[in-house]
């Protein structure tokens, strides 16, 4: 088809017309969407040299408003000074009354503030009163024991009266104590009286099989040879104790003299008293006892006698006293009591031995 005919014919330029029409905008609408992208960037490229600008312009001007006000400042500076001097004593002149005042408001709020708290606390810190003290109970107070004179001998009948007061031997009452000789004798006197019979058995002394319990080795185990060994349940004890004495050899002299240091101790101290006519039928432990309440001594007691077995048994039953014949008195027994009462026979013997 030519071109002279297509413009002949309407229906053909309609048709052709929208084909160009329909072209056309699908290529401009590409074009349209991506320049608003590129728009804002140029935009803001051209704008961001701008705006420094605008900021410099007005940084110049502010920093030239403030270049005209700081060269009249000293001027200002200069004429200071001189009302400052004047105006001094006026200031601290002020001020004094507000330090005042600055004092006396605080007094004046404690002054308003409530005053219950304020006088809580001294309450809390100032201690209780305090109470009466109970009356104490007057305590009944102990009588105390009887003594005699230093040196003398007492003598009290049965009634606690005391009669005389008789004279004992130097050589048996007055002599000074040594601790050292005290002590050995004593000593001595308690391993006495230990029996010594605790006994254990050897190996040697056991009952028992002397076989070999079983071959030396190939076991695994320790060699044992017999079944008495001191290791094994039912064996011997090593260093076990056998019967034996446990007396300490003292010199007869030295035990004498021991015994006069302890009855001189006690005759020393009024302690040796001597019972008169405590002469007993048969044996009364009630008057044992009653006379040695009435005597009123210092407990506990020891009662001395000489050949006087009835005497020695009234006393047996007394838990606080004890008795002993002047032949086997002991250092320990005089040192162990606190009194000592004789019987009329036991201070002669005691005088002569």
């Amino acid at each position: 088809m030519s071109a002279d005919e297509i413009n002949k014919t309407p229906d053909a330029e309609a048709a052709s017309g929208p084909e160009t029409t329909e072209a056309a905008p699908a290529e401009k609408k590409p074009v349209a969407k991506k320049a608003p992208a590129k728009k804002p960037a140029a935009a803001k490229a051209a704008e961001k040299p701008a705006k420094p600008a605008a900021k410099s312009a007005s940084a110049k001007a502010d920093k030239a408003e403030k270049a005209a006000p700081a060269a009249k400042k000293p001027a200002a500076k200069k004429a200071a000074p001189a009302k400052a001097d004047k105006a001094a004593p006026t200031k601290a002149a002020a001020r004094k009354p507000a330090a005042k005042a600055a004092a006396e408001k605080p007094a004046a709020k404690a002054a308003a503030r409530p005053a219950p708290k304020r006088a809580a606390k001294p309450a809390a810190e100032t201690p209780p009163a305090a109470r009466p003290p109970k009356p104490a109970t007057a305590k009944k107070a102990e009588p105390e024991a009887r003594r005699g004179a230093a040196g003398v001998a007492t003598v009290v009948d049965a009634s606690g009266k005391e009669l005389e007061a008789r004279k004992l031997a130097d050589a048996r009452f007055a002599v000074p104590a040594d601790v050292n000789t005290l002590h050995l004798v004593v000593r001595s006197e308690q391993a006495a009286r230990r029996s010594g019979s605790a006994s254990t058995k050897t190996r040697g002394e056991v009952s028992g099989s002397t076989a070999k319990l079983y071959r030396q080795k190939g076991t695994g185990r320790a060699r044992a040879g017999s079944v008495k060994s001191p290791i094994r349940t039912g064996g011997g004890i090593t260093f076990g104790p056998h019967p034996r004495s446990f007396a300490i050899k003292i010199n007869k002299k030295v035990v004498r003299k021991a015994l006069s240091m302890a009855l001189s101790e006690r005759a020393a101290h009024g302690r040796v008293f001597v019972a008169a006519g405590l002469d007993l039928a048969e044996p009364s432990t009630r008057t044992v006892e009653q006379f040695l309440v009435n005597l009123d001594c210092a407990a506990p007691v020891l009662v001395v006698t000489h050949d006087e077995p009835v005497v020695m048994k009234s006393v047996r039953n007394l838990p606080y006293a004890e008795a002993a014949e002047v032949a086997a008195l002991s250092t320990e027994q005089v040192l162990r009591a606190r009194s000592l009462v004789l019987t009329e026979k036991a201070l002669v013997a005691l005088n002569e031995a």
